[in-house]
Order: C-alpha cells, then structure tokens, then sequence
C-alpha cells in the first residue's frame, strides 16, 4: 500500500487544500495518509517552510506549493 504524507502546517491555506485533495484520493483508492505539522520538528520546519505544502509518496518528494487535484490523483499512477 503507498504512503503519502503530507508536510504542512496550520494556518496555510495551501496545505488545507492539499488535504482535502488527499483525504478525496484516499477515499478512491487504496493508499495510507499521514500528515506531519513542520513547527513539531525544527530540521523540518527548516526544510519545508517555505515551500509547504509538501507531498511525499513512499518517502520520495512529489509534489510542493499550490498543488492541483489532478497531479494529487496521478500520484498513484506513476
């Protein structure tokens, strides 16, 4: 089963809208959501914050920034 996890953080209108893209492709297909809030971990905030959200599928970075819901659901057809 894939895992896609989401950096994000709250407050970001970008990350709301990744999330809503990807709670609408887990509920289509057979994959793991985690979501990871960036200001948990100081090496992640610095790595992400400026270019949240960030998707990763099975730990390789995917897609970042404003995120359409057509390239979330192409992710698992790749």
């Amino acid at each position: 089963m894939a895992v896609i996890t989401l950096y994000a953080k709250a407050g970001c209108h970008l990350c709301d809208e990744a999330r809503v893209h990807l709670e609408d492709l887990a509920a289509e297909r057979d994959c793991e959501l985690r979501e990871v809030d960036i200001r948990g971990d100081a090496e992640l905030f610095e790595r992400y914050r400026y270019r949240i959200p960030v998707i990763t599928l099975d730990g390789a970075e995917r897609l970042e920034g404003q995120i359409a819901r057509a390239d979330v659901f192409a992710l698992l057809d790749r």
